[in-house]
């Protein structure tokens, strides 16, 4: 029952994420997500402060960015896509390099 309870909890979690990105449209270019950052960084921080002033908890500042998110926007997938287009040949020349290896230790041995 528990197994249950957790995964249709996890799966609404990640459906409502998933209908949040998709009404959002975070997932289209870097502007539209530089325009919600914007607005989160903005409403955030008063959530943070408000919710710490009722707690009476005092936060350090957090850090502030000087990335613009646009110019950063899918960097992560490029490098993803490139290390994944270039796994082929490095894996050809790692084998390579691997049997060369292999070949002079046994000719020295041998």
């Amino acid at each position: 029952m528990v197994f249950f309870s957790r995964f249709f909890a996890k799966v609404g979690i990640i459906g409502s994420t998933m209908y949040v990105v998709s009404d959002q449209e975070l997932l289209g270019n870097g502007e539209r997500s530089s325009e919600i950052l914007q607005k989160l960084s903005i409403a955030v921080p008063a959530a943070v402060d408000q919710t710490a002033k009722y707690f009476g908890v005092k936060l350090p500042e957090l850090p502030k960015l000087n990335v613009s998110p646009d110019k950063m926007w899918n960097t992560g997938i490029d490098a993803t896509v490139s290390f994944f287009s270039a796994a082929p040949s490095k894996c050809t020349e790692y084998t390579q390099k691997g049997w060369q290896y292999i070949k002079n230790v046994t000719n020295k041995t041998g």
